[in-house]
């Protein structure tokens, strides 16, 4: 038998049918629902029945005030501060306004003195003030006006606390803590002594605030009252265990334990430890994926009952009818799980009840918006040359292409058939249409553009209205701005709900149209739209109410109050679009989607505080983590820890031991229960990857002492098929090289060709090679604001190209001025929306400049150095048997920097921005480093060029400077080289590594014994025997961009 039930039980039995006259108080309007359907079920006949209330909802109407909504309680506050000192911004006064009242709401419901309160905090801030603990050599603290201010505040707040008061009871409101403090000052009049409150019951409590004790005490010392408490033996008899903290003291204090509390312990209250119970405690790497787990779990529950039952079983047809399904509870310690719980459960689950707000701040709406106070606050700061400092409003690349990608943004696309119509390219390549928005998100990347202004997105966006709206400049000082540009972002979604037909997206939208005109009612200096539903804010119709000794500033209002137009104010606050955003945060945090209550379902999903009074059969319970379960160990308050413990004010040790008594209570009867946490530390954030201490105590204080009627285990969770290896054997990862594989490479061979690239990805890691020229994968382009090693490396080669082209072939003369302007043009190209007036940019711009002229100074000592050729494509052919007799004709083929003689000797070069290390020597064993050496890269670049520059010398007289092999330069008998110009060691010169295969070094031998190495790794890559496989060489994955794939 359930508690409300049992309770239901002793009230109808002592009163019978005649409950007109009585009061059953209960934590939560769901314990309500269920309490009254449990009395009904103790008659078959109609009576009349009690006056049944959550606290808050009795509070209030018991204390005739009406709830004040909290954009109106912001704003008396601020009033009430403006009176008392002019001088205070609203921008700072919301950012610390809240945690006020919510202290303020703290001191009421704990009915501390505030005259005790705010002189002992004054005198702790002036002790703090005069820097009494300050060593004597250390030197002071001077005070600044920001200091001046802190300590003011201070010393204001008695006065502010009594001024609100003051204001709100001249219109007879109140705020939550207030209500209380006004029912306990006034309980003997307005309760004890009033004949409609014949018998008061206060059912199913546990931490009461103080106000809540001075309230039932009178009320039982007047022998109006009785407290019906839901305990158990084994944390009320065990003082380390802090579930029982409270219910011990008040058992020990004597007023709140009737001698029928303390008989109802000891013969019905053994359910912990007395009842058989499965508990399982299931570990999952993060948050979300517990949602799978719980959903997985109900549905095997499900199907397990089913097939007890027999359901669905046509062969029984006269069988007894199925007993009831169990009750089973959902219960989300991390609310923000409530929409992926949703999503897990099986599209058959439709008998479910969601006891809990889903709130705004989980919308979709509200990623969008938070998206764009992030971009509007963004400028490109920077220092001109004259050492002025510039700040341009400008959008960032990565704000703008998240607006971009949002799904209402992309649904806008759709639905408004937004297209880029497509281009034709001077190579004769045709571009096909793409989505708009798609493409705008494709040339950001492709274009570099870190910082992208209102002008250049309207460009891009084809001047479309939502672009329009997206993308336009709210001035600081105007939020009204804003506010209209949100309303007609609102006019342009509508038909993107329309669509969707998404029900709980379309109330979000209304609640945010509400929300604005609230907002805009206030500043424009209207009065506050009050009014609005304060169910919208509650957690569930019913659910609401929170524990007081936890933090009473999250007990959503019990009931719809109408707050009466706010006093009128003299002047308004000056609102900047940054204040604003905090006010519109805030009650966007207050406010959530109440779902439709269905109280019998057999599932129930609810945050663990919406339990109380309430008992299931079966008990999933999500977050079961240190930091969460309990919450970790802060509290959002002005006042300081030592003066809240010295006033006993709750702090975080009386948040604990309640968490802890909800979630054994929760156990209490249950006997399915099953205990997820995550596993990995960031899953949460802050290091919560620790299971909660209370599954600790689970396992190593409950189960010991069960007496094995407590079976406990800890079930690994696997996904995918079953009975299928579900993690994937990367240690000896191979691709065999089929027939398929091997005609893509046969047919990359004989028409792309084999390029040094190609030949050093091979033979440093065949795997690689695989990915990157076989299946093609390549990194997801990005934008980096900071230039790379190869973006740096790539505009130094086009300026070193224009050089060449433009200059050195012409023989036309290179200053100064020529290489900077170069540098600014090829940057400008190559980098559009790179910023280069601060950061490492700069720098490395700078570093470009420098290196550039270095270089040019040491070309220009090298006398008779002529330029042939640049960026020239080297190639030839070369014919290759097969093992299974096919002979290919393969393609083998270079791009070079540049060709240059010098002398009588023929250079072929490459330019090199990183570090160049080159043996003087020809090694022993050349062969080998050059068939299987992957650390032989750059030796093997230069041997490929050399072969390339004397295959053509030998088959076309000298060496081609087109591609018609038309322009043929000279070059017949004159020796040649290739090696490189490193810009880390530019007055190292050119750099060689001497490939010989003989001493006499002779042309047509160098080319012969190339050509058959160049079989031999031919033949090798077409191996059928030799699979694709991972490199044994660790150093050589360090910078792979397919490490991750193969799990190193």
């Amino acid at each position: 038998m359930t508690f409300l039930q049992q309770t239901a039980h002793k009230i109808f039995d002592q009163h019978g049918p005649s409950l007109s006259d009585v009061w059953v108080i209960l934590p939560t309007r769901r314990a309500v629902s269920v309490f009254l359907d449990e009395l009904a079920a103790c008659s078959d006949r109609p009576f009349l029945a009690p006056h049944a209330l959550a606290v808050d909802d009795f509070i209030t109407q018991a204390a005739g005030v009406q709830l004040i909504d909290s954009v109106s309680l912001l704003f008396e506050l601020y009033d009430v501060f403006k009176e008392i000192d002019p001088l205070v911004e609203f921008e700072q006064f919301i950012g610390w306004a809240s945690v006020l009242l919510a202290d303020f709401d703290r001191i009421d419901q704990y009915l501390i003195s505030p005259t005790e309160l705010f002189s002992y905090l004054t005198a702790a801030k002036t002790l703090e003030r005069w820097q009494v603990d300050r060593p004597s050599s250390a030197q002071p603290i001077v005070e600044t006006p920001g200091t001046a201010r802190y300590f003011k505040l201070f010393e204001n707040l008695h006065t502010a606390y009594n001024a609100l008061h003051q204001r709100l009871t001249e219109q007879r409101l109140a705020y939550r803590g207030m209500a209380y403090r006004l029912l306990a000052q006034d309980v003997e009049p307005l309760i004890r002594d009033n004949l409609a409150y014949e018998r008061v019951y206060f059912v199913g409590f546990n931490a009461l605030s103080r106000a809540e004790e001075h309230i039932i005490r009178v009320l039982v010392d007047a022998q109006k009252a009785e407290l019906i408490w839901d305990a158990d033996q084994y944390y009320i008899r065990d003082w380390g265990q802090e579930a029982g903290e409270f219910l011990r003291r008040y058992r020990d204090n004597g007023w709140f334990f009737s001698k029928q509390n303390q008989e109802d312990l000891a013969q019905q209250s053994n359910n912990l430890l007395g009842t058989e119970k499965n508990i399982r405690i299931v570990g999952v790497p993060n948050a979300s994926m517990q949602a799978k787990v719980a959903g997985k779990i109900y549905s095997d529950w499900q199907r397990a009952w089913s097939a007890e039952q027999g359901v669905g079983d046509a062969s029984s047809p006269h069988s007894a009818p199925p007993a009831p399904r169990p009750k089973t509870a959902i219960v989300l310690a991390d609310e923000t799980l409530l929409i992926p719980v949703l999503y897990a459960l099986d599209e058959n689950v439709t008998d479910l009840n969601v006891t809990m707000g889903l709130s705004l701040r989980s919308s979709l709406l509200f990623t969008l918006v938070d998206t764009l106070f992030e971009m509007q606050r963004t400028v490109h700061e920077f220092r001109t040359k004259d050492g002025r400092d510039l700040r341009i409003p400008k959008y960032h690349h990565r704000h703008v292409v998240k607006v971009l990608n949002h799904p209402f943004v992309k649904q806008y696309e759709r639905i408004r058939e937004l297209m880029w119509p497509g281009e034709f390219l001077e190579s004769g390549e045709v571009l096909p249409p793409e989505p708009l928005f798609q493409w705008i998100a494709k040339v950001i990347v492709k274009d570099q553009r870190v910082y992208l202004t209102e002008k250049e997105m309207r460009e891009l966006g084809q001047d479309d209205p939502l672009i329009r709206v997206l993308f336009t400049r709210w001035p600081n000082e105007n939020p009204m701005k804003a506010i209209r540009v949100f309303y007609e972002l609102i006019e342009l979604l509508r038909d993107v709900y329309r669509v969707s037909q998404d029900a709980i997206e379309i109330e979000y939208l209304y609640l945010f149209f509400t929300l604005l005109k609230q907002l805009e009612a206030t500043l424009e200096g209207g009065q506050v739209a009050v009014g609005r539903e304060q169910g919208a804010r509650s957690r569930e119709p019913g659910a609401g109410n929170r524990d007081s000794a936890v933090d009473p500033s999250t007990r959503s209002a019990p009931m719809a109050p109408r707050s009466l137009p706010p006093a009128p104010r003299s002047e308004h606050p000056a609102i900047t679009v940054r204040s604003f955003r905090q006010f519109l945060y805030e009650l966007i945090r207050q406010t959530s989607i109440p779902f439709t209550s269905e109280g019998k379902s057999q599932l129930q999903i609810m945050g663990m505080l919406e339990t109380r009074a309430l008992d299931f059969d079966r008990v999933i319970i999500l977050s079961v983590n240190e930091g969460v379960l309990p919450q970790s160990r802060k509290l959002n308050s002005l006042i300081p820890f030592d003066i809240a413990a010295e006033l006993h004010m709750p702090t975080y040790r009386e948040q604990e031991a309640v968490m802890a008594y909800h979630f054994y209570r929760l156990l209490q009867r249950a006997s399915e229960i099953v205990l997820l946490h995550t596993t990995s530390t960031d899953a949460y954030g802050n290091s919560k990857g620790e299971p909660s201490r209370f599954i600790r105590q689970i396992e190593h204080e409950l189960v010991p002492r069960s007496k094995g009627l407590i079976r406990i285990s800890h079930p690994t969770v696997r996904f995918g098929r079953t009975g299928a290896s579900t993690v994937a054997d990367l240690t000896d990862l191979r691709v065999p090289k089929t027939d398929a594989i091997r005609a893509e490479l046969i047919n990359t061979l004989t028409t792309r060709g084999l390029y040094p690239s190609y030949l050093n990805q091979f033979v440093s890691c065949s795997m690689r090679f695989y990915f990157s020229r076989i299946v093609n994968i390549s990194e997801e382009e990005d934008i980096e604001e900071k230039m790379g090693a190869a973006e740096f490396g790539s505009w130094l080669h086009m300026v070193l190209e224009r050089l060449d082209k433009d200059y050195r072939l012409k023989n036309l003369p290179i200053d100064e001025s020529i290489i900077k302007n170069l540098l600014e043009e090829e940057f400008a190209k190559s980098m559009k929306g790179r910023v280069i007036e601060s950061g490492m940019n700069l720098l490395l711009y700078e570093l470009a400049q420098k290196l550039m002229l270095d270089f040019q100074r040491e070309q220009s000592k090298l006398a008779g150095l002529t330029v042939i050729g640049t960026e020239q494509t080297l190639e030839t052919y070369l014919m290759v048997p097969l093992a299974d007799g096919q002979e290919i004709r393969v393609r083998i083929a270079g791009k070079v920097d540049r060709i240059e003689q010098f002398g009588d000797q023929i250079r072929i070069v490459d330019y090199k921005t990183g570090r160049v290390d080159l043996s003087d020597k020809t090694p022993s064993d050349l062969s080998e480093k050059l068939l299987k050496d992957g650390k032989e890269e750059k030796m093997r670049q230069l041997w490929l060029y050399r072969y390339l520059a004397l295959k053509n010398i030998r088959d076309y007289g000298g060496l081609p400077r087109d591609k018609a092999k038309r322009d043929i330069f000279p070059a017949r008998g004159l020796p040649v080289e290739a090696g490189f110009y490193s810009f880390r060691d530019i007055s190292g010169g050119f750099k060689t590594n001497p490939v010989r295969f003989d001493t006499n070094d002779d042309p047509e031998q160098y080319i012969n014994d190339s050509e058959e190495l160049l079989r031999q790794l031919i033949r090798q890559l077409l191996d059928e025997t030799e699979p694709f496989k991972k490199t044994d060489k660790l150093e050589t994955c360090q910078f792979c961009d397919f490490k991750g794939i193969c799990g190193r």
